[in-house]
């Protein structure tokens, strides 16, 4: 009898870590998917750098109330762009990324 409940038990414990490893790989591949992420860095000459970027995405700047301020096309994988804008926050859309930069 004790024998046929461990058994049991040892079978449902088999039954439901089954269906973790097979989740495993998929975490994976999400997290290698977000290793290519866009990067955007200004200096203080106002030139903006952008790295990753898709092949002839669109990239649009936005001041913080809405308004496109400035749009470019990005055509190299590391492109620089001067920015004629005055001082302060704006935020920058590449493709379906999303990121605040500081004009200083």
């Amino acid at each position: 009898m004790k024998h046929g409940l461990l058994y049991l038990f040892l079978f449902f414990f088999l039954l439901i870590l089954s269906p973790l490893q097979a989740q495993s790989p998929k975490v994976y591949m999400e997290q290698y998917n977000t290793s290519q992420r866009i990067l955007i860095v200004v200096n203080d000459s106002h030139v903006m750098t952008v790295t990753n970027a898709p092949a002839n995405s669109i990239l649009q700047i936005f001041s913080l109330v809405g308004t496109k301020v400035a749009e470019k096309r990005v055509v190299y994988n590391r492109q620089e762009f001067t920015l004629d804008l005055p001082v302060g926050y704006y935020i920058v859309r590449v493709g379906d990324q999303t990121q605040k930069i500081t004009i200083r």
